[in-house]
């Protein structure tokens, strides 16, 4: 019974330090991570270092805070692993139709590479 408690409050902290973001800080975890992982299954795209730095700022949102450090790797994590053994050409048509120049989810979030 004992554990269980230290579990329970132990899952409790864990789940409300998560809470403690906006669905808009959460949305911008989701992007970055995203795109980011845009990077690693299209190669002819980056980053976009100011829009993603603007994007940061204008939802405060800290990289270097381990919860959203989490949030963004399971994020790349998981496109990376989504798109495994598919064809990049389609992997890049994708990620620029919601990242790219015309993005419908954050426009020039991801740039082609020079």
């Amino acid at each position: 019974m004992r554990r269980w408690l230290v579990v329970a409050l132990i899952g409790a902290i864990w789940t409300g330090q998560a809470f403690a973001y906006s669905d808009e800080q959460m949305d911008v975890m989701s992007h970055i991570g995203q795109a980011i992982a845009a990077t690693r299954i299209c190669s002819r795209v980056k980053v976009s270092d100011s829009a993603a730095a603007i994007m940061l700022t204008a939802y405060e949102v800290k990289l270097d805070d381990p919860v959203v450090a989490g949030v963004v790797k399971s994020k790349i994590e998981e496109a990376v692993a989504a798109w495994a053994g598919k064809s990049e050409d389609l992997a890049c048509a994708a990620v620029l139709m919601l990242y790219g120049p015309a993005g419908s989810n954050v426009p020039n979030l991801l740039l082609p590479k020079e």
